[in-house]
């Protein structure tokens, strides 16, 4: 890793971690309602971000459906080891049988979305954002089928999220947009860059507003919050990196694949939990604890990528 890249590198993740750690603080001190936060986050994720990946892959050349279609895999793959490796860590890490299924849908359901947008496309550029919205789609096939049937016993009717979409149609629309080798007038593509260059730190601020919004009720649960962690942020991204590096995967797509596993827990986690009758409050606190965690373990990775 050359001076350039270091220079570039450690404002992407500063801004990054500024954004949320000032959406924490401002949720914090005023205390936004949890309706706003939700409107807010919808606003984000059906309409900002969509638009913003259309023209994100609309003006990039990502090889599809070659290379790109190895994030979406391994989305799907890491996620369905990660339910796996989460029951064999079931005993050592003290986890009851009443927050077992708390336990295993968090391993599963990471923040690839509000948190890993916009930190690939911080420091891999636009190309980045396209990749981990396919590795985003690939954890969503397992996530509403496996992980659903974990919290509900045997339900599989869940497949309208992930039809729908409107990430992954963003994306899809921009590929199509570039594969017809079109091109924007001026006049669409500024709005559109304007768009995007605020949209990223809106995102990342609702993903701040949303942990301070998290209130945790006790901190007992050390050992179980320990095994996600470990299991989150370094088993994940090291079996992503060992299995992309054995199949001869680009070195763009690995690194992009390896942020991306290293995501923690999802915002939404303790919501579908609690949904379903489980663990709201683990769940809640693995969000947090994750996250807080993945700023010392999301530069650590960064960094050691690029020293590769």
């Amino acid at each position: 890793m050359d001076s350039s890249d270091i220079q570039q590198l450690i404002p992407a993740l500063t801004t990054v971690f500024f954004f949320l750690t000032l959406g924490f603080i401002a949720q914090r001190m005023y205390s936004i309602a949890e309706q706003t936060l939700k409107e807010l986050s919808s606003l984000v994720v059906e309409m900002l971000l969509p638009l913003y990946l259309f023209y994100t892959a609309a003006i990039t050349s990502a090889e599809f459906p070659g290379q790109a279609l190895l994030p979406a895999l391994m989305g799907a793959l890491i996620t369905f080891l990660n339910y796996f490796v989460a029951v064999l860590a079931l005993k050592p890490s003290g986890v009851t049988p009443d927050q077992k299924s708390a336990f295993l849908f968090a391993n599963m359901f990471s923040n690839t979305a509000f948190l890993g947008i916009p930190i690939c496309s911080a420091i891999f550029g636009p190309q980045g954002a396209v990749y981990a919205v396919l590795y985003d789609f690939g954890t969503g096939l397992i996530i509403l089928t496996l992980g659903i049937w974990e919290l509900t016993g045997g339900d599989f009717g869940h497949w309208r999220p992930l039809v729908l979409n409107p990430l992954i149609w963003g994306v899809v629309a921009g590929l199509l947009w570039s594969s017809l080798d079109l091109t924007f007038p001026r006049w669409v593509a500024a709005p559109l860059e304007t768009l995007g260059e605020g949209t990223l730190p809106l995102a990342i601020l609702v993903c701040g507003f949303q942990l301070g919004n998290i209130r945790l009720s006790r901190l007992t649960w050390w050992r179980q919050l320990a095994g996600l962690t470990v299991i989150r942020l370094f088993i994940s991204p090291l079996v992503a990196w060992i299995i992309l590096t054995s199949v001869g995967a680009s070195d763009f797509v690995t690194r992009v694949s390896v942020v991306a596993a290293a995501m923690p827990v999802g915002l939404s986690t303790a919501i579908v939990t609690k949904k379903y009758g489980a663990d709201a409050g683990l769940a809640a606190s693995a969000t947090l604890w994750s996250t807080l965690f993945s700023i010392l373990t999301l530069s650590l990775i960064i960094f050691v990528l690029n020293m590769t």
